[in-house]
């Protein structure tokens, strides 16, 4: 199967996209016990020790995000010392699935650019897709820092989407990324400070792709930490019908857990965001061995893995053996 990637899919999903991408049958799977999230482990890996795979693209797409990492190389050589330009090619290695060359761009740009927001807040997003979660963190709180009494400005999308419009801006993704990252490393107040404060971004708006977003991680958030009345308002406060550019996705999660779409309509067609929700629900309802066997089977069905998944995988199995 060729994998057709959204790399847009909002300041949210573009590290989920890859679940649209079936595993090569010689990749080995998630069927044995991981190490603590914050072990060391290779790069290139997910945090349970599996491979993380290059997607099976088609022809098309893979001469596309080639050609795209072509031009921003060009536009480094003509002004080698801007941020953009350490940016862009940055970026476009990311798209590629290429993190650890992202990485070392990104910080390589912080040598020049040591008070860059912008650098810090990529290479946050491409550590965390490199499952180096700390250090990803330490890079959103030093971008937070960074861009703290400066004006916002929307971030610009490597492709645009179908509107032609962009979703995010510098200061609500910052708080977004911080918020999900948080998320796998267990620290869920975080997770509902910085998605309350990224949909609160005057600049941004209250967007409906922006509420539907924040509102699946704030619930999850919730239920991990026992409020459960708190979680049943977040998606309560989600209207039905909402027009949406990107998140439809997440949509369909947040309606899942709202009790207006169920796991037998949502199923066939589900991708990771939907399978995660699903098998979340199965965890806070006590059917644990339901949720792992949907945690497994979305890490093993993505050449990318999914994180979250695979911290659920862990504190069950650390659980198990507590």
């Amino acid at each position: 199967m060729k994998c057709k990637v959204s790399f847009l899919m909002m300041p949210v999903a573009v590290s989920m996209a890859w679940a649209a991408c079936a595993p090569h049958a010689e990749s080995p799977s998630v069927d044995s016990p991981g190490e603590a999230i914050d072990a060391p482990r290779e790069q290139g890996e997910t945090l349970l020790g599996t491979p993380l795979r290059e997607p099976d693209w088609s022809p098309e797409t893979r001469a596309r995000l080639e050609e795209d990492l072509a031009i921003a190389r060009a536009q480094f050589e003509v002004a080698p010392q801007r941020e953009d330009s350490f940016i862009w090619v940055g970026r476009r290695l990311g798209y590629l699935t290429r993190w650890e060359e992202a990485i070392e761009v990104f910080t390589r740009g912080l040598e020049v650019h040591p008070e860059s927001y912008k650098l810090h807040r990529f290479r946050g997003r491409h550590r965390a897709r490199n499952r180096q979660l700390d250090l990803a963190i330490e890079d959103y709180r030093r971008a937070g820092e960074l861009i703290e009494g400066q004006q916002d400005s929307f971030e610009p999308d490597g492709i645009l989407n179908s509107r032609g419009q962009f979703l995010g801006t510098y200061k609500a993704n910052i708080h977004y990324y911080l918020a999900q990252t948080s998320y796998a490393v267990g620290d869920y107040e975080t997770t509902l400070r910085g998605m309350e404060r990224s949909y609160a971004e005057p600049l941004l708006g209250a967007t409906s792709d922006r509420l539907v977003a924040t509102s699946y991680w704030r619930y999850l958030a919730h239920r991990k930490l026992g409020q459960d009345a708190e979680a049943r308002a977040v998606v309560e406060a989600v209207p039905e019908g909402l027009e949406l550019i990107e998140n439809f996705t997440y949509y369909d999660g947040v309606l899942f857990f709202k009790g207006v779409r169920t796991e037998e309509e949502l199923l066939p067609e589900a991708d990771s965001i939907v399978k995660f929700a699903i098998a979340m629900e199965h965890h806070f309802d006590g059917e644990q061995e339901r949720a792992e066997e949907m945690w497994i089977e979305i890490v093993n069905e993505s050449a990318q893995g999914f994180w979250p998944a695979e911290a659920e995988i862990l504190f069950a199995r650390e659980a198990a053996g507590s």
